[in-house]
């Protein structure tokens, strides 16, 4: 009986031994465990918790033009920023002062400041004036620290501002460029991490963990700096001289389907994107599918050539109109053209033989070619929000729809798909992909990616396209394009007037003017398509946008040294010359065009450029007739300053003018072409030349 007791002591006293040596082992285990399997991952739950992470931006890589000149970079900019935790002290009294000094409501600084967070911002993208006065107050501002952010800047101002597009606030890409490329511009963030007590203050002496950024890549373009300004002065006097609604240009590489310049007005400035009406950041010539008018009929020739339905040799008769399943479509010429080669069709831009010549090749084979010559998709070129063009669907398709679809109506294309297409033709039928950038660089100066020519595939063949070459050479040498001319090379081109379509239908009196074409031929080098919407008075393509294609290529073969591939012959003294565009050249060089075309020149006033001629460009005048030209200084110089003038109370007119005279733009907003009731940026101010001001009229 004694021994009882004693027994069951031992027998507890084992079983809780038993029990202290598993549970040993398993905080043993579990120690093992968490000092090898699951140190890492615990190590990074406890410097989150003792670590303040402090976002370090990358430089965004570089976008430069073909010869690597900056279009667009990155530089320093302060941003301010707040630990909740360190300012309960202080709150209120914070809040007061930064409202203050940075403009912000209290309530929005108070909300800022009562986070449960590690990190908020403050404001971003600090002024000169705030960053100044901030950092003389900051020692009383305690948990508010100053932060070097990155910000994107365009040195060239408007200079291809849809084109490049514009960041964020956070250095993303929004638009063009910017936003295409983004992956390759944005870089690698980094940070910079602080060790910090439980009361949110920074221990002292701790180690500071920096991660460093890593810059972006370079975007280089096949853009040309000195032809997209050439296209960019081109639109402006367009402008000017049109007052159209919009004025648009593509110049293209044809053998390459590299992009030299793409040009519109209105434009933006990126610098100061927030300031346009968003529509405002399109890219015209890819985002707007528009009808083409006759600058589409080279599309319809090369079919019909190669499906054999027409050739040199055909013949044809317009009376001024074609009656089909009951319904008259008149040509432009309403007395008709009478008896025609399909040479004189072409030259003439006669809508009744291209009815023939569409109606020949049969609803099946004309969409075939459409696809063919990529019109019916997109060409995918390297630019955000490219539209498709709208053809009827082919099994619904008339005769009627036809014919008038092959003089260019009753369909839309975007102005680069159509460029595309006829670039093709220039490059002896083979279609290419256009594209933007050429190649991208990092920096390290390795090739990340490069973009050569594109082979989508062959439309037509060799001698077809060269046969359209040959037809289009004479549109502009004895056809409706005489005023594209180039003195001393072979142009090939296309004039267009098409009817808008309004709300769904096509509206009489108000047309889109165009140009297409290329050279110089046989070996093209550039193709160039001009678009102006609703010119007010003169609105054929070959009145209105011929000249502007013929001014814009002069300079661009000047530019790039192309020799002349035949004799110069000025005109006699009294036969009928075309006055060409002198505007923008320097005196002695628009002394030799004015020559070629075979005019005198009288120079009027000092300046190393000409402003304005005595008798406008486009029109006939005696050759022998002395042209005055008023000089002026230069705008070329896109890195100087200019002091913004006061435009109110000009019209629309004489705003855009003293614009272009001092080397700044301007983009219109309002109804009418009253007179300017306001300007977004003050007169006096110091902006870059090629800034675009924004001025309301009413």
């Amino acid at each position: 009986m004694t021994n009882r007791p004693t027994l069951v002591i031992k027998r507890r006293t084992f079983i809780v031994m038993v029990l202290v040596g598993l549970y040993d082992f398993v905080l043993l285990g579990r120690l093992g465990d968490i000092q090898g399997v699951e140190s890492a991952h615990l190590k990074a739950l406890a410097d989150g918790i003792h670590f303040r992470g402090v976002p370090l931006a990358p430089f965004r890589g570089n976008i430069v033009d073909r010869h690597g000149r900056l279009l667009a970079g990155s530089h320093h900019a302060y941003s301010v920023y707040a630990i909740p935790i360190q300012t309960r002290k202080h709150r209120t009294e914070e809040v007061i002062l930064l409202s203050t000094l940075l403009a912000i409501p209290e309530k929005t600084v108070q909300k800022r400041l009562s986070r449960r967070q590690g990190f908020v911002w403050i404001k971003r993208r600090l002024s000169p004036g705030e960053l100044a006065t901030l950092r003389s107050q900051l020692s009383a501002l305690p948990g508010i620290y100053l932060l070097t952010e990155t910000a994107r800047y365009y040195p060239q101002g408007a200079l291809a501002g849809p084109v490049l597009g514009f960041t964020g606030i956070d250095n993303q890409g929004l638009s063009g460029i910017e936003l295409t490329y983004d992956k390759y511009l944005t870089g690698k963030p980094g940070s910079l991490q602080e060790e910090f007590d439980v009361t949110g203050q920074t221990v002292k002496f701790a180690q500071t963990r920096v991660i460093p950024s890593v810059q972006g890549d370079t975007v280089e373009l096949s853009l040309d700096e000195n032809i997209q300004w050439m296209a960019e002065r081109a639109c402006e006097q367009a402008m000017i001289h049109t007052q159209g609604k919009s004025v648009s240009i593509v110049v293209m590489h044809p053998r390459t389907g590299g992009i030299l310049a793409i040009a519109q007005r209105p434009s933006i400035d990126p610098n100061h994107f927030r300031d346009y009406n968003p529509k405002q950041y399109r890219v015209l010539s890819v985002s707007d599918a528009i009808p083409p008018g006759s600058i589409f009929k080279p599309v319809t020739l090369a079919a019909a050539l190669q499906e054999g339905t027409a050739t040199v040799n055909s013949h044809y008769f317009c009376p001024g109109f074609k009656n089909i399943l009951g319904r008259r479509v008149n040509c432009w010429r309403p007395q008709g053209h009478g008896g025609e080669t399909l040479a004189d069709v072409v030259k003439n831009s006669c809508n009744v033989g291209f009815m023939d010549l569409g109606l020949g090749l049969g609803v099946q084979k004309f969409y075939e070619y459409l696809e063919r010559f990529g019109l019916r998709s997109r060409t995918h070129i390297d630019l955000p929000g490219e539209a498709l063009g709208i053809f009827p669907a082919m099994k619904r398709v008339t005769a009627l729809d036809l014919a008038i679809m092959a003089f260019g109506q009753t369909l839309t294309v975007t102005p680069i798909g159509l460029l595309t297409a006829i670039a093709a033709l220039a490059n002896d039928g083979v279609l290419l992909t256009p594209h933007v950038a050429k190649r991208i660089i990092n920096q390290r100066g390795d090739i990340v990616k490069s973009f050569d020519e594109e082979v989508v595939r062959r439309v037509v063949s060799v001698d077809v396209a060269r046969t359209v070459q040959q037809m289009m050479v004479g549109v502009v040498s004895e056809g409706t394009g005489k005023l594209a001319q180039v003195p001393g090379y072979r142009i090939a081109g296309k004039t267009g007037t098409a009817q808008k379509v309004v709300n769904g239908r096509t509206e009489k009196g108000i047309y889109i003017a165009s140009f297409i074409g290329f050279g110089p031929v046989p070996h093209p080098e550039v193709a160039v398509i001009v678009n102006v919407d609703e010119p007010v008075g003169a609105f054929y393509g070959g009145q209105v946008a011929a000249p502007i294609f013929g001014h814009l290529v002069r300079n661009i073969f000047r530019y790039l040294k192309i020799p002349a591939t035949e004799p110069i012959k000025p005109p006699k003294p009294g036969e009928p010359a075309m006055v060409p565009s002198l505007v923008n050249l320097d005196p002695e060089t628009a002394q030799q065009d004015a020559a070629a075309f075979g005019f005198p020149v009288q120079f009027v006033g000092q300046g190393d450029v000409v402003v304005d001629q005595s008798i406008e460009y486009g029109g006939y005048r005696p050759a022998g007739t002395v042209l005055q030209l008023k000089l002026g200084r230069s705008p070329r110089i896109y890195l100087e300053w200019v002091t913004v003038p006061r435009f109110t109370g000009l019209t629309i007119s004489q705003a855009t003018q003293l614009a272009w005279e001092l080397g700044v733009n301007v983009s219109h907003q309002g109804k009418g072409q009253g007179h300017v009731h306001r300007q977004s940026i003050k007169p006096g101010t110091q902006v870059r030349a090629g800034t675009t001001i924004q001025v309301w009229t009413g």
